[in-house]
């Protein structure tokens, strides 16, 4: 048995490895407990965070001496198109159980994340997610970048992935 591939920790945002871990979770989540079409678009870096939609889930991450965040946010028609595929329920407002979806849905794709990055030497623990919704405001205290990816779904409706390390 071998050790674990040494991790460079300088910038993970740069390795298109641990990127694609959280695209492939993403589609992997959405598909399977959606039954729907999702596609990834172009990432972009986001020298600051800015929410893009009603509705986020936020989960903290660490690794050594790595430390950031994993948020996804939805527009409210995106969230409710997810939804309406996922449990067959028609929303119309953000509310508890719209929530609830949102922080499930955030840890499947972090889980999922987590267990691929960690099988290529990385070394996260699960963590708690939390939901924030309407109209917020994240201040970052840092100097760490965000690498923003946007998915797509059918009927036009978009959410935003955005990972940020420091």
């Amino acid at each position: 048995m071998s050790a674990a591939p040494k991790i460079d920790q300088s910038n993970p945002l740069l390795d298109k490895r641990f990127v694609n871990a959280f695209v492939e979770g993403v589609i992997k989540t959405i598909s399977l407990t959606a039954n729907c079409e999702v596609e990834c678009g172009k990432p972009y870096i986001d020298p600051r965070y800015q929410p893009k939609g009603e509705v986020a889930g936020m989960v903290g991450m660490v690794f050594g001496t790595m430390k950031g965040t994993m948020s996804i946010s939805y527009t409210s028609p995106a969230i409710f198109y997810i939804l309406e595929k996922m449990l067959g329920e028609k929303h119309t407002e953000v509310n508890e159980g719209v929530t609830d979806a949102v922080g499930e849905i955030t840890n499947q794709i972090y889980g999922s994340a987590k267990t691929t990055l960690n099988q290529m030497g990385y070394a996260f623990e699960m963590a708690i997610p939390s939901v924030i919704k309407g109209t917020f405001v994240i201040s970052k205290h840092h100097n760490g970048a965000t690498l923003v990816i946007p998915f797509h779904l059918p009927e036009g409706h978009s959410f935003y992935v955005d990972i940020t390390v420091v």
